[in-house]
């Protein structure tokens, strides 16, 4: 797991702050401008789409169950039955174990423990919850906890590079990457206008703009 110090990879802010909510907004408003005759400013900054996307933590805040103070809360990687565990080859999985009916799938799946383990509803048996899960998943594999915990209903998936992602047999079957090399094919899919990956000589931002000009133009 990442040092609480390492930075992550900033999609929230960037692409789905930024790019996401401006398309979304572009859309919208052409879908105004169309029903109305009537086209509008739209005002797209990554400060108010990121505030957006932290809306359900807000949510949980005003309601007392999401706490300012680190290390207590169940989305935050604080969590034993909600977070990513290293197993005995230095490669992770990722357990979200959250609602009761998977936290006992996971038990199931894990076998009777040596000793009982604590209530996962105390906050304060956390740690000591964390340490013991810790100890489990050390013992196999990552690989292999992938073979006994999938279709068990636990919530636990293998944690993957980006190769290994395009490998991976349910992205396999979406045809989730395309090309060649493979990179992600286009998303939401279309079934009376689908997509295409971009040519590798689709030229500078200025052809494409002066491409688009013309063709826009001749319409």
């Amino acid at each position: 797991m990442r040092s609480p110090s390492a930075p992550t990879a900033q999609y929230r802010g960037d692409f789905g702050g930024g790019a996401l909510y401006l398309v979304m907004g572009l859309l919208a408003g052409l879908l105004h401008a169309r029903a109305t005759g009537k086209g509008q400013v739209v005002d797209v900054a990554m400060l108010d789409a990121v505030a957006s996307l932290m809306g359900p933590v807000y949510a949980m805040r005003n309601h007392g169950l999401w706490s300012d103070e680190r290390g207590v809360n169940a989305l935050d990687g604080s969590c034993p039955f909600a977070r990513c565990y290293e197993t005995a080859d230095g490669k992770y999985v990722m357990v979200a174990a959250l609602e009761p009916q998977f936290y006992g799938a996971l038990l199931h799946a894990l076998g009777p423990p040596a000793q009982p383990l604590p209530d996962r509803e105390n906050k304060a048996n956390w740690p000591a919850l964390h340490e013991r899960f810790a100890a489990i998943f050390k013992t196999r594999p990552r690989d292999e906890w992938t073979h006994l915990l999938e279709g068990a209903g636990a919530c636990v998936s293998p944690v993957l590079n980006l190769a290994e992602a395009q490998e991976h047999p349910h992205n396999q079957a979406r045809k989730v990457f395309a090309g060649d090399p493979p990179v992600p094919a286009p998303a939401p899919r279309f079934s009376l206008t689908p997509a295409n990956i971009a040519p590798k000589d689709i030229g500078t931002a200025a052809d494409l703009l002066k491409r688009w000009t013309t063709r826009r133009n001749s319409a």
